[in-house]
Order: C-alpha cells, then structure tokens, then sequence
C-alpha cells in the first residue's frame, strides 16, 4: 500500500504496466499507467469493476500515463460508463497524452473526458 496526496491507495500490476487505485470519500480515483489495449484489458476490467462495486458516487479513471490504448480499451470505457450511468454513478475520464488521445477523438469518445470537479455534487 502506497500513500498518495496523504490517502492510502492499492497498486496493482496489469501486465507490465500499472493500476493505483485511491479511494476517497464518495470517490474512487484509478490511475492507469502504460497500455490499455487487448493484451491488460482483461486485467484492468476487475479492477475498475470492483471500484464500482464499492459503491462510490464518482468513479475517476486517470490516463495521463496511459502510452497506448487499442479499441479494447475504448470499449472498455465506454461500457463502463454506460454500466455506471445506469446505476446512478458518475464517471469521469481524464485524458491520456495527446498521441493517444487522437484516438478517442476520431472515435468519438472524447465526451467521456471531464474534470471531476465540474462534476461534484
């Protein structure tokens, strides 16, 4: 266990790459460092799941570490949202660097990035 900004947080390895997950009140913030494409997707998928299942009322996926995403990743996010959307849960994207954030824009999904604290109650 790690502390980060003075809050505990859990680090878990997603192939070689890396998930901290802090939670916070009425919020849960996941970092996401290296690839996120068909290769960790599968492992990433339970990580960001259970976040949700804990029952915060923001869920925060960070990709300003994320190097590489495929449409395994984007599906993921995507239908993530989708699932939280439908339980009342709010999920806030923050952007990866711009080489890969072309990609959520010519998909479209670039209106899955936000800054959660716009999205604050």
């Amino acid at each position: 266990m790690t502390r980060v900004n003075g809050k505990s947080s859990r680090r878990r390895e997603v192939g070689r790459d890396v998930a901290e997950i802090v939670p916070d009140a009425g919020l849960t913030r996941i970092v996401l460092a290296g690839d996120l494409d068909m290769s960790t997707v599968a492992q990433a998928r339970p990580i960001i799941e259970r976040a949700c299942e804990s029952g915060p009322e923001k869920v925060v996926v960070d990709l300003s570490a994320v190097e590489f995403v495929d449409s395994h990743g984007l599906h993921l996010l995507a239908s993530t949202h989708r699932a939280l959307t439908a339980t009342g849960c709010v999920l806030v994207v923050l952007p990866p660097p711009e080489p890969v954030r072309r990609a959520f824009e010519i998909t479209g999904l670039d209106g899955l990035f936000g800054d959660p604290e716009s999205t604050a109650d």
